[in-house]
């Protein structure tokens, strides 16, 4: 082998090895940027996927607080249509149940006045049936006192065994005459009408 042979064969060798490094080197400059191309994508995804899940969170927040001043006004337009369909319902009720109540009242006053009549009517009735008692006793009572004297007098004169004492002619004849005509009592009318005449003149 001459000495051109292995000059040719180490240029060779050298042109290799040179470019075979630089590959080495370009490849790994290639890796390099590769990975820190991966990094910096990482890191902006995580960026951005922070970003949009601050987002989210924010427009959620929104939503339900919309939601909820929504459903504040929806229950609140409720509650008063609600409200004004049963005042609406029991207006009718109301009006029937006051004018029951003004009726009773009515009927309660003239049940009194009528009461507080009757009572009226009734004390005076108490005080007529009073006076006949009154009277038809005094009546009883009086009919012929000369009459009772006599007797008692005879009865006495028996009683102590003596005979009986003579009397006036006048006063004898007047005894033994028949005692004046007792005044009949008044007639007492037993009928409602008669006890009550206010009350049978009202009914």
């Amino acid at each position: 082998m001459n000495m051109s042979t292995v000059l040719i064969i180490s240029l060779s060798a050298g042109v290799i090895l040179v470019v075979g490094g630089g590959l080495l080197m370009y490849m790994a400059q290639l890796v390099k940027n590769a990975y820190e191309l991966k990094v910096q994508i990482n890191s902006e995804v995580d960026e951005r996927l922070t970003k949009m899940t601050e987002d989210l969170d924010k427009k959620s927040r929104w939503i339900k607080r919309d939601l909820i001043e929504e459903i504040e006004k929806i229950k609140i337009a409720m509650e008063t249509s609600n409200a004004q369909k049963f005042a609406e319902l029991t207006e009718p009720f109301n009006k029937r149940l006051e004018a029951m109540e003004e009726m009773l009242r009515k009927d309660r006053a003239d049940w009194m006045k009528l009461l507080q009549e009757d009572r009226e009517v009734i004390a005076k009735v108490d005080a007529k049936i009073g006076a006949i008692r009154r009277e038809f006793k005094q009546a009883t009572e009086g009919a012929n006192p000369s009459l009772d004297a006599a007797m008692a007098s005879l009865a006495a004169a028996k009683a102590a065994g003596g005979e009986v004492p003579p009397q006036d002619p006048t006063a004898a004849a007047a005894d033994q005459a028949p005692p004046p005509p007792v005044p009949p009592p008044p007639a007492v009318n037993n009928t409602m009408s008669g006890f009550l005449p206010d009350l049978g003149r009202k009914a």
